[in-house]
Protein backbone atom coordinates (compact mmCIF):
# COMPACT_ATOMS: atom_id res chain seq x y z
CA UNK A 1 0.00 0.00 0.00
CA UNK A 2 1.60 3.57 -0.87
CA UNK A 3 2.57 5.46 1.83
CA UNK A 4 3.21 9.38 2.34
CA UNK A 5 1.59 12.40 1.75
CA UNK A 6 -0.98 11.31 -0.73
CA UNK A 7 -2.55 8.46 1.17
CA UNK A 8 -2.79 10.33 3.89
CA UNK A 9 -4.26 13.23 1.75
CA UNK A 10 -6.59 11.18 0.39
CA UNK A 11 -7.82 9.67 3.35
CA UNK A 12 -8.31 12.82 5.52
CA UNK A 13 -10.74 13.97 2.09
CA UNK A 14 -12.41 10.80 2.78
CA UNK A 15 -13.01 10.92 6.45
CA UNK A 16 -13.57 14.76 6.38
CA UNK A 17 -16.39 13.79 3.57
CA UNK A 18 -17.33 11.06 6.04
CA UNK A 19 -17.73 13.39 8.81
CA UNK A 20 -19.75 16.55 6.73
CA UNK A 21 -21.90 13.93 5.23
CA UNK A 22 -23.24 13.31 9.16
CA UNK A 23 -27.35 13.69 9.35
CA UNK A 24 -28.67 17.08 9.48
CA UNK A 25 -29.85 17.81 12.95
CA UNK A 26 -32.01 21.07 14.24
CA UNK A 27 -29.96 24.28 15.56
CA UNK A 28 -30.05 22.77 19.33
CA UNK A 29 -28.45 19.52 18.53
CA UNK A 30 -25.12 20.98 20.89
CA UNK A 31 -24.24 21.35 23.18
CA UNK A 32 -25.91 18.01 24.42
CA UNK A 33 -27.21 15.15 22.70
CA UNK A 34 -29.01 11.38 23.81
CA UNK A 35 -28.06 12.61 27.44
CA UNK A 36 -24.27 13.35 26.85
CA UNK A 37 -22.56 16.37 25.66
CA UNK A 38 -22.32 16.53 22.05
CA UNK A 39 -19.00 18.34 21.65
CA UNK A 40 -18.29 17.92 18.18
CA UNK A 41 -22.06 19.32 17.66
CA UNK A 42 -23.10 16.68 14.78
CA UNK A 43 -26.06 15.90 16.41
CA UNK A 44 -25.18 12.60 18.20
CA UNK A 45 -22.62 11.46 20.60
CA UNK A 46 -19.72 8.97 20.43
CA UNK A 47 -17.58 7.57 22.98
CA UNK A 48 -14.20 6.01 22.09
CA UNK A 49 -12.82 3.82 24.24
CA UNK A 50 -9.25 2.65 23.89
CA UNK A 51 -7.37 0.45 26.51
CA UNK A 52 -6.44 -2.96 26.51
CA UNK A 53 -7.70 -6.10 28.19
CA UNK A 54 -9.92 -4.63 30.61
CA UNK A 55 -11.17 -2.30 28.23
CA UNK A 56 -11.70 -5.08 26.28
CA UNK A 57 -13.80 -7.22 29.33
CA UNK A 58 -11.69 -9.85 30.49
CA UNK A 59 -12.63 -11.62 33.04
CA UNK A 60 -16.59 -10.31 32.72
CA UNK A 61 -18.14 -13.88 33.30
CA UNK A 62 -21.52 -12.23 32.43
CA UNK A 63 -20.93 -11.60 29.31
CA UNK A 64 -18.36 -14.23 27.67
CA UNK A 65 -15.55 -12.74 28.53
CA UNK A 66 -15.96 -9.56 26.60
CA UNK A 67 -17.61 -6.25 26.97
CA UNK A 68 -16.86 -4.81 30.55
CA UNK A 69 -17.44 -1.98 31.47
CA UNK A 70 -18.23 -0.41 27.99
CA UNK A 71 -20.94 -2.74 27.39
CA UNK A 72 -22.22 -1.70 30.80
CA UNK A 73 -22.28 1.67 30.07
CA UNK A 74 -23.72 1.67 26.68
CA UNK A 75 -27.07 0.48 28.29
CA UNK A 76 -27.11 3.38 30.24
CA UNK A 77 -27.16 5.87 27.38
CA UNK A 78 -29.43 4.25 24.71
CA UNK A 79 -28.93 6.60 22.15
CA UNK A 80 -25.27 7.53 21.97
CA UNK A 81 -22.62 5.35 20.78
CA UNK A 82 -19.99 3.36 22.61
CA UNK A 83 -17.26 2.28 20.45
CA UNK A 84 -15.00 -0.68 22.64
CA UNK A 85 -11.36 -0.27 21.45
CA UNK A 86 -9.89 -2.23 23.95
CA UNK A 87 -7.26 -4.79 22.96
CA UNK A 88 -5.69 -8.02 25.37
CA UNK A 89 -2.01 -7.26 25.96
CA UNK A 90 -2.33 -3.21 24.28
CA UNK A 91 0.63 -1.38 25.47
CA UNK A 92 0.63 2.51 25.65
CA UNK A 93 3.46 3.31 23.48
CA UNK A 94 2.08 0.61 20.60
CA UNK A 95 -0.66 2.92 20.70
CA UNK A 96 0.82 5.48 19.39
CA UNK A 97 2.06 3.98 16.43
CA UNK A 98 -1.33 2.11 15.33
CA UNK A 99 -3.19 5.86 15.70
CA UNK A 100 -0.30 7.16 13.07
CA UNK A 101 -0.69 3.82 10.75
CA UNK A 102 -4.55 4.46 10.99
CA UNK A 103 -4.35 8.25 9.76
CA UNK A 104 -1.51 7.78 7.28
CA UNK A 105 -4.21 4.89 5.55
CA UNK A 106 -1.44 2.07 6.38
CA UNK A 107 -3.33 0.60 9.07
CA UNK A 108 -7.01 0.40 10.51
CA UNK A 109 -8.55 3.83 8.61
CA UNK A 110 -11.98 2.39 10.63
CA UNK A 111 -10.15 3.55 13.59
CA UNK A 112 -9.33 7.02 12.04
CA UNK A 113 -13.24 7.38 11.85
CA UNK A 114 -14.02 6.39 14.87
CA UNK A 115 -12.17 8.98 16.29
CA UNK A 116 -12.56 11.87 13.97
CA UNK A 117 -16.54 11.16 14.85
CA UNK A 118 -15.88 11.19 18.69
CA UNK A 119 -17.18 13.47 20.54
CA UNK A 120 -15.38 11.63 23.68
CA UNK A 121 -12.20 9.61 23.94
CA UNK A 122 -11.49 7.85 26.82
CA UNK A 123 -7.72 6.17 27.48
CA UNK A 124 -7.72 3.72 29.87
CA UNK A 125 -4.55 1.57 29.06
CA UNK A 126 -0.56 1.52 30.66
CA UNK A 127 -0.72 -1.03 32.96
CA UNK A 128 1.04 -3.07 30.28
CA UNK A 129 3.83 -1.44 29.77
CA UNK A 130 4.84 -2.37 33.42
CA UNK A 131 5.92 -5.66 31.82
CA UNK A 132 8.20 -4.11 29.54
CA UNK A 133 10.27 -2.59 32.63
CA UNK A 134 9.63 1.33 31.79
CA UNK A 135 9.10 3.84 34.49
CA UNK A 136 5.60 5.03 35.00
CA UNK A 137 6.53 8.55 33.95
CA UNK A 138 7.70 7.35 30.19
CA UNK A 139 4.13 5.55 30.37
CA UNK A 140 2.76 8.78 31.72
CA UNK A 141 4.55 10.58 28.76
CA UNK A 142 2.73 8.32 26.09
CA UNK A 143 -0.51 8.49 27.28
CA UNK A 144 0.06 12.43 26.68
CA UNK A 145 1.35 11.98 23.29
CA UNK A 146 -1.44 9.67 22.52
CA UNK A 147 -3.95 12.52 23.79
CA UNK A 148 -2.24 15.21 21.63
CA UNK A 149 -1.73 13.06 18.34
CA UNK A 150 -5.29 12.07 18.51
CA UNK A 151 -6.37 15.95 18.47
CA UNK A 152 -3.73 17.12 16.03
CA UNK A 153 -4.86 14.18 13.37
CA UNK A 154 -8.64 14.83 14.08
CA UNK A 155 -8.30 18.32 13.96
CA UNK A 156 -6.55 17.83 10.60
CA UNK A 157 -9.38 16.21 9.30
CA UNK A 158 -12.18 17.81 10.76
CA UNK A 159 -11.27 21.30 11.60
CA UNK A 160 -11.91 20.74 15.79
CA UNK A 161 -10.44 18.40 18.26
CA UNK A 162 -12.32 16.15 20.07
CA UNK A 163 -11.94 15.77 24.59
CA UNK A 164 -9.25 13.36 24.72
CA UNK A 165 -10.09 11.77 28.74
CA UNK A 166 -7.06 9.92 30.68
CA UNK A 167 -8.69 7.78 33.23
CA UNK A 168 -6.67 6.51 36.38
CA UNK A 169 -6.31 3.70 36.12
CA UNK A 170 -8.28 0.11 38.44
CA UNK A 171 -5.29 -0.46 40.99
CA UNK A 172 -3.49 -4.17 40.36
CA UNK A 173 -2.79 -6.44 43.11
CA UNK A 174 0.61 -8.10 41.39
CA UNK A 175 3.67 -7.26 43.78
CA UNK A 176 5.47 -4.62 41.38
CA UNK A 177 2.99 -3.87 38.90
CA UNK A 178 0.43 -2.30 41.70
CA UNK A 179 3.02 -0.08 43.17
CA UNK A 180 3.72 0.52 39.58
CA UNK A 181 0.42 1.53 38.25
CA UNK A 182 -0.52 3.60 41.49
CA UNK A 183 2.50 5.64 40.75
CA UNK A 184 1.46 5.91 37.27
CA UNK A 185 -2.10 7.29 38.88
CA UNK A 186 -0.23 10.30 40.05
CA UNK A 187 1.22 11.48 37.10
CA UNK A 188 -1.54 10.93 35.52
CA UNK A 189 -3.54 12.47 38.24
CA UNK A 190 -1.37 15.83 38.65
CA UNK A 191 -1.69 16.79 34.93
CA UNK A 192 -5.79 17.69 34.93
CA UNK A 193 -7.64 20.81 33.33
CA UNK A 194 -10.92 21.08 31.81
CA UNK A 195 -8.94 21.11 28.79
CA UNK A 196 -7.28 17.87 29.20
CA UNK A 197 -9.26 16.16 31.95
CA UNK A 198 -7.35 13.12 33.90
CA UNK A 199 -9.78 13.24 36.64
CA UNK A 200 -12.09 9.73 35.65
CA UNK A 201 -10.58 7.68 38.62
CA UNK A 202 -11.33 4.22 37.43
CA UNK A 203 -8.47 3.53 40.51
CA UNK A 204 -11.58 4.53 43.20
CA UNK A 205 -13.01 0.87 42.41
CA UNK A 206 -11.93 -1.49 45.30
CA UNK A 207 -9.00 -4.26 44.41
CA UNK A 208 -10.97 -6.92 46.01
CA UNK A 209 -13.34 -6.71 42.89
CA UNK A 210 -10.61 -7.96 40.74
CA UNK A 211 -11.11 -11.69 39.78
CA UNK A 212 -7.22 -12.10 39.19
CA UNK A 213 -4.07 -9.84 39.69
CA UNK A 214 -5.70 -6.85 37.24
CA UNK A 215 -8.81 -8.09 35.92
CA UNK A 216 -11.90 -6.79 37.48
CA UNK A 217 -14.76 -9.74 38.21
CA UNK A 218 -18.55 -8.72 36.61
CA UNK A 219 -18.68 -7.21 39.64
CA UNK A 220 -16.18 -5.43 39.32
CA UNK A 221 -17.09 -4.35 35.75
CA UNK A 222 -20.44 -2.94 37.48
CA UNK A 223 -18.16 -0.76 39.97
CA UNK A 224 -15.92 0.92 37.10
CA UNK A 225 -19.43 1.24 34.82
CA UNK A 226 -21.49 3.38 37.60
CA UNK A 227 -17.97 5.76 38.33
CA UNK A 228 -18.05 5.74 34.46
CA UNK A 229 -22.25 7.08 34.45
CA UNK A 230 -20.97 9.99 37.39
CA UNK A 231 -18.36 11.14 35.49
CA UNK A 232 -20.51 11.06 32.34
CA UNK A 233 -23.55 13.01 33.95
CA UNK A 234 -21.83 15.39 36.22
CA UNK A 235 -18.14 16.25 35.68
CA UNK A 236 -17.41 15.82 32.02
CA UNK A 237 -20.18 18.00 30.87
CA UNK A 238 -18.22 20.67 33.48
CA UNK A 239 -15.32 20.44 31.50
CA UNK A 240 -17.23 20.43 28.05
CA UNK A 241 -18.25 24.33 29.11
CA UNK A 242 -14.40 25.13 29.28
CA UNK A 243 -13.53 22.77 26.45
CA UNK A 244 -16.19 24.40 24.24
CA UNK A 245 -17.14 27.92 25.31
CA UNK A 246 -20.61 29.21 24.56
CA UNK A 247 -20.01 32.90 24.73
CA UNK A 248 -23.70 34.16 24.42
CA UNK A 249 -25.38 31.55 26.08
CA UNK A 250 -27.60 30.86 23.44
CA UNK A 251 -27.11 26.84 23.84
CA UNK A 252 -24.36 26.86 21.18
CA UNK A 253 -20.71 26.26 20.92
CA UNK A 254 -18.79 29.20 19.78
CA UNK A 255 -16.74 27.82 16.99
CA UNK A 256 -19.69 25.95 15.32
CA UNK A 257 -21.73 29.24 15.30
CA UNK A 258 -20.82 30.82 12.08
CA UNK A 259 -19.37 27.34 10.33
CA UNK A 260 -22.66 25.19 11.10
CA UNK A 261 -25.60 27.42 11.35
CA UNK A 262 -24.68 30.92 9.79
CA UNK A 263 -25.06 32.66 13.42
CA UNK A 264 -23.16 35.01 15.55
CA UNK A 265 -21.12 33.89 18.48
CA UNK A 266 -21.44 37.06 20.05
CA UNK A 267 -25.55 37.81 19.62
CA UNK A 268 -27.83 35.05 21.32
CA UNK A 269 -30.31 35.41 18.83
CA UNK A 270 -29.26 36.57 15.78
CA UNK A 271 -32.11 36.53 13.74
CA UNK A 272 -33.97 39.28 16.09
CA UNK A 273 -36.86 36.91 16.56
CA UNK A 274 -37.01 36.79 20.46
CA UNK A 275 -35.88 32.61 20.21
CA UNK A 276 -32.39 31.57 21.74
CA UNK A 277 -30.11 30.56 18.78
CA UNK A 278 -29.79 27.05 20.43
CA UNK A 279 -33.49 26.48 20.44
CA UNK A 280 -34.23 27.93 17.17
CA UNK A 281 -35.01 25.77 13.88
CA UNK A 282 -34.09 28.95 11.69
CA UNK A 283 -31.82 31.00 13.50
CA UNK A 284 -29.85 32.59 11.24
CA UNK A 285 -33.51 33.66 9.65
CA UNK A 286 -35.32 31.97 6.89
Amino acid sequence: MLKGPPMRHLLHSTLLFAFLALPSQRCFACPSAAGLPDVNCDGSSRVVVVGDSVVYGVGDVKNGGTGGYVLRIATKFPDATFENRGTPGEEARRVIGIIEDAFSGVGDVTFASSLSQADIVILDIGRNDWWKFRPAIATWRNLKRIRELIQSEVTSVTGHKPLVVTAQMMGANRTGQGTWVTELNKFIAANNTSMTPTDLRFNAVSKKLLIDRVHPSSLGYDAIARVLYAYLTNTLPKHVTVFRKDGDHDGLFDEYEAEKYGTSPRNPDTDGDGILDGTDDTPAGS
